[in-house]
């Protein structure tokens, strides 16, 4: 489990299916992944969650709300090749309708503070869709700086990276 000053992420599990369907097959947040998920999608997704924690120790939280229970958003740190063998991602998907609330900059921060604190990794990476503007805001506030285009998925993609503190 982990907890920032208005959420509470627990790993991602089959438990949480509905309210990852709920975010991931909203068609709006589809709009900045690539796609709304139906609920196969969902549940392949869920076992990626699961197999990276039982392989790396980390991944994504489902992170509620911490005073009433209610699902905010997904996101956390994840294996990948894109930008870098053996990069680790920083990711974040938030309910509609918290948009605007600062959630994505507070689950992205909590996501750094392990991949800097308790993993002690070097760099890590983030990238989205090049007209997801909100995420791109969030990545700069985080301190993350524009790399460059690639493909990721079959679809583009912008790369931002971040150094750790200690490495900077």
């Amino acid at each position: 489990m982990i907890e920032t000053p208005r959420l509470r992420g627990e790993r991602i599990g089959p438990e949480h299916h509905a309210a990852l369907l709920a975010l991931l097959g909203d068609p709006r947040v589809g709009a900045t992944l690539g796609g709304a998920a139906t609920p196969e999608i969902v549940t392949a997704h869920i076992e990626r969650h699961v197999a990276g924690w039982e392989r790396d120790g980390f991944h994504y939280w489902l992170f509620v709300d911490r005073e009433t229970g209610e699902p905010v958003g997904r996101g956390g740190l994840s294996r990948t090749d894109t930008g870098g063998a053996g990069g680790v991602e920083v990711g974040w998907a938030v309910m509609p309708d918290r948009w605007g609330q600062g959630y994505a900059s507070e689950i992205g921060a909590a996501s750094l503070d392990v991949a800097f604190g308790v993993l002690g990794l070097s760099e890590v990476v983030s990238y989205t869709l090049p007209h997801n503007a909100a995420s791109r805001r969030v990545m700069e506030k985080l301190g993350f700086s524009y790399e460059r285009e690639i493909v990721h998925a079959d679809l583009p993609h912008v790369l931002y990276r971040i150094q750790s503190p200690g490495s900077r």
